[in-house]
């Protein structure tokens, strides 16, 4: 049936190296899905209690991180003094948080930097507390993620309500990034869809209706997206053009 709809010359042997290949890659996904699981359960159940909730606290000094806990003494806390000679930023490999507070006279864009290469600290609220800042600096850190900046206002009783704006504006930011970041694996989907249907087009001599019922009814049978569907004719033009 596909034989007949498609014309792709030298066709039989196309779909028999997509299949392989997507025998192979189901299996690979799925041994991949298993270690991931693996994985997943084995630091949930070693630290997903600290992990899930505490607050890390990155102060350059103990006047500072005394002013934090002070602060936020009903939350549990993982309070580190960046500004100790032996201290090291690879300590944080080893530490989880539910939010990040960074207090210093001036602002550590190095320092958060490195913390936003670790992936498991880009999902988390991250708040900058500093003495003094240029309008150059403030920028940057808005631009790295942050979700608070506050410029001489390291004050215990202001930290609470700071942090819980934070919070807010925080998962509003992520709802809107997630927003965007669908849009544009939608428009990339469309496209990659439409330029498999127009090569099925020319190759077959095909109506787009027609193009389009076909690849739908592959979808269906092989239970893919119309995305895996249109990707995987690509490849096989590209290997068999």
């Amino acid at each position: 049936m596909v034989r007949s709809v498609l014309k792709i010359p030298n066709e039989i042997t196309g779909l028999n190296v997509l299949t392989r290949a997507s025998n192979i890659m189901a299996s690979e996904n799925f041994r991949g899905a298993e270690l991931l699981e693996e994985g997943q359960k084995l630091v949930h159940s070693a630290e997903a209690s600290v992990w899930d909730s505490q607050i890390l606290v990155l102060a350059s000094d103990e006047a500072r991180a005394s002013r934090i806990a002070g602060g936020l003494s009903n939350k549990p806390l993982q309070v580190e003094v960046t500004g100790h000679a032996d201290w090291e930023t690879r300590r944080l490999k080893l530490v989880g948080a539910s939010a990040i507070i960074l207090a210093s006279a001036e602002a550590d864009l190095e320092l958060l930097s490195e913390l936003l290469a670790m992936r498991r600290f880009r999902s988390v609220p991250i708040l900058v507390f500093v003495d003094r800042s240029s309008r150059e600096e403030v920028s940057q850190a808005l631009k790295l993620g942050v979700s608070a900046f506050i410029v001489d206002g390291l004050e215990p009783e202001r930290i609470p309500a700071i942090l819980e704006v934070a919070e807010e504006r925080h998962v509003l930011t992520s709802e809107l990034r997630d927003e965007l970041r669908k849009s544009q694996e939608n428009l990339a989907a469309r496209k990659t869809i439409e330029r498999a249907k127009g090569l099925l087009m020319t190759k077959s001599g095909l109506s787009e209706q027609e193009v389009y019922d076909s690849m739908r009814r592959m979808a269906m049978t092989q239970g893919k997206t119309m995305r895996e569907v249109a990707e995987n004719i690509l490849a096989i033009f590209a290997l068999f053009p």
